[in-house]
C-alpha cells in the first residue's frame, strides 16, 4: 500500500478492518429497524432533500424527475452510497494486509455481495420489511463503484510514487 514502518502499518490494519466491522454494523443495524422507523428516518432526509430538488425542477425545468417517487430513490441511493463505502473499506483493508493483484478486489467483491444478499435475507425477518433481489443489485453498483474507485486512486497512487523515484 505505502511504504511505511511495521508498526504504522499494524495500526492501519487494524483501523481498516475495524471500520469494515464499524460499517457493516451499521448496515445491520439500519436492517433491523422495523418499517415504521427506517420510513421515518429516510423521511427526515426527504425534508431536507425536498425542497432542494422542487427548486431544481422549477428552475431547469426538469420534466424527468417525479417528486412522488423521490422518497423511493433516496432509499435505493442509500444502499448504492453504503455499499460503495463498504467496498472501498474492504478493499484497503485487503491491500493492508499485503494482498496483491487483482485479490483484494476479488475479495471485496464476494466478501461485499455476500454480505449483501445475507443482509436482504435478514430484513425478511424484521416486521414490515422485505428482503429484495433489486437491492442486492443496488449493493453490487455500489460495491462495483467502490472497486473501480479504489483501482483508480491506486493508479494514481502508483503513478506519482513511480514519478517521485525518477526525480
Amino acid at each position: 500500500m505505502f511504504d511505511i514502518d511495521k508498526k504504522s502499518r499494524y495500526i492501519v490494519t487494524v483501523l481498516t478492518w475495524v471500520l469494515v466491522i464499524f460499517c457493516m454494523l451499521t448496515i445491520i443495524s439500519l436492517s433491523s429497524e422495523p418499517a415504521h422507523v427506517s420510513r421515518e428516518k429516510s423521511g427526515f432526509i426527504l425534508e431536507r432533500v425536498e425542497p432542494f430538488v422542487e427548486s431544481m425542477i422549477e428552475r431547469f425545468n426538469i420534466n424527468f424527475i417525479n417528486i412522488n417517487k423521490l422518497h423511493f430513490y433516496i432509499r435505493k441511493t442509500a444502499h448504492v452510497f453504503i455499499y460503495f463505502l463498504l467496498s472501498i473499506l474492504l478493499c484497503l483493508a485487503w491491500k493492508a494486509v499485503r494482498v496483491k493483484g487483482l485479490k483484494p478486489y476479488y475479495r471485496t467483491w464476494i466478501m461485499a455481495t455476500a454480505f449483501s444478499i445475507i443482509d436482504e435475507t435478514y430484513q425478511t425477518f424484521i416486521p414490515g420489511r422485505s428482503g429484495e433481489v433489486r437491492d442486492v443489485f443496488l449493493d453490487n453498483i455500489g460495491i462495483t463503484l467502490g472497486l473501480l474507485f479504489v483501482a483508480f486512486f491506486s493508479r494514481i497512487f502508483s503513478y506519482i510514487k513511480g514519478q517521485k523515484k525518477i526525480n
